[in-house]
């Protein structure tokens, strides 16, 4: 029997990616499609880019493999959302009949769905193509490829569930919206997913959407991904029983089912919130208690929504994903604040990650005797920075501060401990939106002013954006109230008290922190480093942001360190074993 590979597309009008999973069911490469274009979550853009596609196939394929091509949205996606279209156009033409002039904020409201089904339909009729093309220059085994479609959030499920450290489990997806739904819950048992049926279809209410209009209320820009502006602001505020009441009056849970209120209350709502919106010429602080307000709201139908499915007895093992698996804040508040003891959300829990989802979905359907492993899954998927391109800046680029490295863990420790910021670019970039230590600008938590400097100097960001710190496992309980393992930067805790003067560059607002589990086992080069600057300075952690600035996907190739390099204020790049000092 012929061996297969699978190549799963996440084909969502933005945040698309491309997997690879190799005969024995391994995810040997996945990366969003706004890292090798460097264009901010992709809009419009399938994952399958041309010429790229051929040169992952001939890096990451076996040569004698048949190739599967899965997709993360099933074949009626194309004509739920032409109905959609239809319904956007009718409303628009009724909400002009009966007010004549149709008010801004509904007119936008209705410009964004638009937008976002036509962007969802030119990917879905499209999708496929530029890779069908790229195979049949491949010749061989490539010529007879199988293309295969998976409903949108079974692949999160899938995402999730096959990637966590589980046997057994309860799986909730929540986003933004799905085929004909913003949420599912499955059952996850001996490698299995199975649907709970009580999570009615057809529902239009989202937690993801209701998402969307707090970071609009904010100011922000959602199309722009800025929901982490929401977040990072919301301690700043304090609460407003006015915006609380109306946003709790939105949307309420019953049972494994997130309600909005009535269309027509919907819309008084919706004029009373748009007149507290922050306007341009407002400073983004004066949008705290929305951003408060919506986080909390946020929190408290989430929450009601996973004890519900808790009470259901499937288990207490929760697997989370979709993107609202994304709201870090919350995800360190649900084990207490719910009945469960476990909590699992991988690192590209939104529409990226469902290229994996779908590739795997895939194997499983031609493996069904096959189980997955309960190992950790590492992030470190994406690609490499070509040694090519580090060759021809040795010998071309007469840098004076260019070096070899014989020991860059060591060398990056003894950098940040005399409080230099540095750029940390090696070995395979992270999968998901958050850098890992792999694509990192770090820096010395011990300074109070660091945030400041990496916003201003480097970052290009707003003042209140928090940084993650990255801790040795073996200190996660002397640091962290109510201690979890984090190896994803996916949740945030409570700093202890007793140690939040040690380490102020890290400790945001409300005296939390977005952490990450380093250890020797996952990331042996980063978890030195760590260990390094613990050794010169008594401190297990390190700031950890990404490696980029403000509006720009994470730096992908050579090319993209070097610019972020010279022309923030970075004071050293290591790039592998390369190090480069101003």
């Amino acid at each position: 029997m012929m061996k297969k590979n699978y190549i799963g597309l996440a084909n969502s009008c933005h945040d698309s990616g491309i997997a690879i999973i190799d005969s024995q069911g391994e995810v040997v490469f996945a990366e969003a499609t706004e890292r090798y274009l460097q264009n901010k979550r992709a809009f419009n853009i399938t994952p399958d880019i041309f010429l790229r596609t051929s040169e992952l196939i001939s890096e990451y394929c076996e040569p004698d493999a048949e190739l599967v091509l899965a997709y993360s949205w099933s074949d009626e996606t194309e004509e739920q959302v032409r109905h959609g279209l239809e319904f956007i156009g009718n409303s628009t033409d009724a909400l002009k009949r009966f007010y004549g002039e149709v008010p801004e904020f509904v007119e936008n409201h209705l410009a964004f769905n638009k937008f976002v089904a036509q962007s969802q339909l030119c990917l879905v009729t499209e999708r496929g193509r530029t890779i069908e093309y790229e195979l049949t220059q491949l010749g061989g085994r490539a010529k007879n490829f199988i293309s295969r479609s998976y409903e949108h959030h079974m692949t999160h499920a899938a995402t999730a569930c096959f990637t966590s450290p589980y046997e057994e489990g309860v799986c909730a997806i929540l986003d933004g919206y799905g085929e004909d739904r913003a949420f599912a819950c499955y059952e996850y048992k001996n490698g299995k997913i199975r649907e709970i049926e009580k999570a009615r279809k057809g529902n239009l209410a989202s937690l993801g959407v209701f998402y969307i209009y707090v970071c609009d209320m904010c100011g922000f820009g959602h199309l722009k991904g800025e929901e982490w502006k929401v977040m990072g602001l919301a301690p700043y505020g304090q609460p407003d029983e006015e915006i609380l009441s109306l946003f709790r009056e939105m949307i309420h849970v019953d049972g494994l089912n997130i309600e909005f209120c009535d269309d027509s209350r919907m819309s008084q709502l919706f004029q009373k919130i748009h007149l507290l919106r922050r306007t341009k010429d407002q400073p983004p602080i004066d949008a705290a208690n929305i951003a408060y307000a919506g986080q909390t709201v946020f929190t408290e139908v989430l929450f009601k929504f996973l004890n519900n499915l808790h009470d259901i007895g499937i288990s207490d093992n929760l697997i989370l994903g979709g993107g609202c698996a994304l709201n870090s804040s919350a995800n360190g508040r649900v084990l207490e604040n719910t009945g469960f003891k476990n909590l699992h959300v991988f690192s590209a829990p939104a529409d990226d990650g469902n290229a994996i989802g779908a590739a795997l979905l895939a194997f499983y359907e031609d493996n069904p005797d096959c189980r997955p492993q309960t190992t950790f899954q590492s992030p470190y998927l994406g690609s490499t920075m070509s040694e090519q391109t580090l060759e021809q800046v040795r010998k071309f680029s007469r840098l004076p501060g260019l070096s070899e490295c014989s020991d860059a863990p060591a060398k990056a420790a003894e950098l940040l401990s005399q409080g230099k910021i540095i750029g940390w670019v090696q070995g395979a970039a992270e999968f998901g939106p958050r850098a890992l230590g792999n694509r990192s600008i770090l820096a010395d938590p011990r300074s109070l002013s660091v945030k400041d400097e990496i916003n201003l100097r480097v970052k290009f960001r707003e003042e209140y954006r928090p940084f993650a710190p990255s801790i040795l496992e073996e200190f996660g309980d002397e640091y962290f109230e109510n201690y979890q393992e984090t190896p994803y930067m996916e949740r945030t805790l409570k700093f202890k008290r007793e140690v939040m003067h040690k380490v102020p560059g890290v400790v945001h607002e409300n005296g939390t922190g977005r952490l990450q589990t380093v250890k020797r086992e996952w990331n042996e080069r980063y978890y030195q480093l760590i260990k390094n600057f613990y050794e010169l300075t008594g401190i297990p952690l390190v700031v950890n942001t990404s490696f980029n600035v403000m509006g720009k996907p994470i730096s992908h190739s050579v090319e993209d360190a070097l610019a972020v390099f010279y022309t923030s204020g970075l004071d050293a790049l290591f790039i592998n074993d390369v190090l480069i000092e101003k």
